[in-house]
């Protein structure tokens, strides 16, 4: 489950104290939906507070999303990376601070060691994404992001529609999604209302 995953992992420190070597710089308002792009982009956006996702340029498929403090374009210090761009899933604070500035803080701080950290996590975490997606079935996947919304469910007290959270965060059909789902809401394996997950039942392992 990615979310678990990416929460648990998440080195909160690390970030906390690039994020604190960031104070002083103006703050923006960026209002929901807006996007935030990394293409020609001269800047780093340090997310102070909100909701925000990264999402595949080509599909507008969302890879990840992310809560509160957060920094976003730190993989386009190096690299022009034109596939990916952010939008804020909510009104989000933001600090825009020159890459070039960015690293200055960085050197000076000698805090490459924690940006190391946040890159490798970075990494793990489009690994796990591509363990829970790439060659796996259709209703694997399903299962996966039903564990997943169900965390939330329980612990965030997130309001999710299943069909929809699914769909964006895959490259499954619709008609995909509601079949699989209909037949597990048939074999009483979980309850759904109007697009909520209500119960997790159990889920059995194979289709």
């Amino acid at each position: 489950m990615l979310s678990i995953y990416r929460n648990k992992l998440k080195p909160a420190e690390e970030i906390d104290y690039l994020i604190s070597l960031t104070n002083g710089f103006p703050e923006k308002n960026i209002k929901k939906w807006q996007r935030l792009n990394y293409v020609n982009s001269e800047y780093i956006y340090v997310i102070i507070s909100g909701e925000f996702e990264y999402r595949r340029l080509c599909d507008d498929l969302c890879l990840f999303s992310a809560r509160n403090q957060f920094i976003f374009g730190v993989t386009s210090l190096f690299y022009d990376v034109g596939h990916i761009y952010g939008v804020a899933k909510s009104n989000i604070v933001v600090r825009m601070v020159k890459k070039t500035e960015f690293m200055t803080l960085l050197t000076q701080a000698s805090a490459w060691p924690q940006m190391t950290k946040i890159l490798a996590w970075y990494l793990l975490i489009f690994n796990k994404r591509d363990d829970i997606l790439v060659a796996r079935s259709a209703y694997d996947v399903i299962r996966e992001f039903l564990l997943e919304i169900n965390d939330m469910i329980i612990n965030h007290q997130r309001e999710i529609n299943i069909y929809d959270y699914i769909q964006e965060y895959t490259s499954l059909a619709r008609s995909t999604i509601v079949k699989i789902l209909s037949d597990l809401k048939r074999g009483h394996y979980i309850e759904v209302d109007k697009g909520r997950l209500i119960k997790i039942n159990s889920l059995p392992v194979k289709y």
